[in-house]
């Protein structure tokens, strides 16, 4: 192509874009997206709907076989009462058939706890003391489940102690040297053939606060930590009894659970187990207890009015967009500081499950232990935590949105309600022991760091087609 013809193409091109570009000869700003909201759509905003919450002590909740040992002992105040915890636990012997400890000699045995620093609840600052027992009695297997107020029966006589501070701990192992007597007793039988009958003679430990221990912490002993284990050295003799050789046996956890007692405080001493607790009947606050069963319901406001006109019948509209603004506060606290720690905001993540008129709580079907969430059906389908935004104070998510409009649709055409409000949950292994206080709606309490209300609040999103002179609630 010779440089001319180059050259008128060039031309052309840009005859062509500039005839286009001037289509529009008015001048007027363009605004991005406004052709798509016609002039009889309207876009509101709303958050003045009233939130019932109300606090229902269920059972206990299931413990078995969770990622972590609890064990430790914190109060949150007169009000709100102190909660202790332990844990019980089989001794496993691993993947191996069978395990020989022939000709073994025991020199020491010890248990190996690794504390989760960030998951720790309560005054850190004073001593805790951990207390080791072996069990007398079984866990059963996976036939059975237990709970947070089961408890297998123990030895009356440690095997095991340890005094220490957080501080003390640098490498964020907690050692507890075990009575030799009971390495002994492990290796005296000679082998086993396989779990079922190491299990037979060797029960387990039971990992406990002292009963004299006044309230101090709490926290997490990760078992997905290599640290956490039971550790056996012993040495034998090899080709010669001059060959003396070192062995060290690591033993694993089988079935498990933790037990976690709980004792109410003023706000919550006539709380009992199947309860239900209007708000204004325990100082216009909801509680979140984890590891107690004690859960907060939400009871939205009927949306229906957003969809019905004066004459009846109904107008298109779309929510857009929800926030559930939250704050969890400390009433024992004079500033109202939130937990678990001073001014810190809420978990960055609450779980929102399902309740039915009669308070049961919707699990994913009727065989499961798994709630129903509002974020995902099942905990492992991607993100079924809430996120939080510190700014605003409040939990966004799709669903809640999504949630609302069906909801508001089904009552508006009469149809039954797929539940009768949200519920905050703990997380379904009680893996913690933390306490979350929420003001209730008619709370008047203000955030002591940035003067936001404290009170839980909806705030609702939506847009009004084909009724330009809708007035937005």
């Amino acid at each position: 192509m010779n440089i001319r013809n180059l050259y008128i193409r060039a031309i052309s091109f840009l005859v062509v874009i500039f005839s286009i570009a001037c289509e529009r000869t008015d001048l007027q700003t363009i605004i991005i997206g406004g052709d798509l909201i016609d002039d009889a759509t309207v876009m509101c905003y709303a958050d003045t709907f009233e939130i019932e919450i109300e606090t229902h002590y269920k059972d206990s909740l299931y413990t078995k076989n969770g990622a972590y040992f609890l064990v430790g002992y914190v109060d949150e105040g007169t009000e709100i009462g102190n909660t202790k915890t332990m844990a019980f636990t089989q001794l496993s012997i691993g993947s191996e058939e069978a395990v020989s400890f022939d000709d073994r000699t025991l020199d020491s045995i010890s248990l190996s706890l690794a504390l989760e620093k960030t998951t720790l609840y309560g005054d850190t600052t004073q001593e805790l003391t951990l207390e080791v027992y072996e069990l007398l009695d079984d866990i059963q297997g996976d036939s059975i489940g237990y709970y947070s107020n089961d408890e297998v029966e123990y030895a009356a006589t440690p095997i095991g102690t340890r005094t220490f501070k957080v501080s003390d701990i640098t490498t964020d192992t907690v050692k507890i040297q075990l009575d030799s007597l009971f390495g002994a007793k492990i290796i005296s039988n000679g082998g086993y053939a396989d779990q079922d009958e190491f299990a037979e003679t060797i029960k387990g430990l039971a990992i406990k606060v002292k009963d004299t221990q006044t309230p101090a912490w709490s926290g997490k002993y990760s078992l997905e930590n290599f640290g956490t284990v039971v550790t056996m050295d012993m040495h034998y003799f090899g080709d010669s009894e001059e060959d003396t050789l070192r062995d060290i046996y690591y033993f694993g956890f089988n079935q498990r659970f933790n037990n976690i007692e709980y004792t109410p405080g003023t706000l919550t001493q006539n709380i009992n187990i199947g309860d239900v607790v209007k708000s204004e009947d325990s100082n216009n606050l909801g509680f979140v207890f984890e590891g107690t069963g004690m859960v907060a319901r939400i009871k939205f406001p009927s949306l229906a009015n957003l969809m019905k006109k004066e004459d009846g019948t109904l107008r298109e509209v779309h929510i857009n967009q929800a926030d559930l603004a939250i704050t969890a506060v400390g009433p024992e606290d004079d500033g109202y500081k939130v937990y678990p720690a001073s001014n810190l905001p809420p978990p960055s993540g609450l779980y929102f499950g399902f309740m039915d008129e009669d308070g049961t709580i919707q699990t994913v079907d009727s065989e499961s232990r798994q709630y129903r969430l509002l974020q995902a059906q099942f905990p492992s389908s991607g993100n079924h935590q809430i996120g939080y935004n510190s700014n605003t104070q409040t939990y966004t998510w799709a669903k809640l949105a999504q949630y609302l409009q069906e909801r508001t649709f089904r009552e508006v055409e009469g149809l039954p309600l797929d539940d009768d409000g949200l519920v905050i949950l703990p997380s379904q292994q009680s893996s913690s022991i933390q306490k979350l206080v929420f003001a209730g709606d008619e709370n008047d309490l203000m955030h002591p760091l940035n003067g936001q209300p404290m009170k839980m609040r909806l705030v609702v999103y939506y847009a009004v087609f084909n009724d330009p002179n809708y007035n937005c609630k």
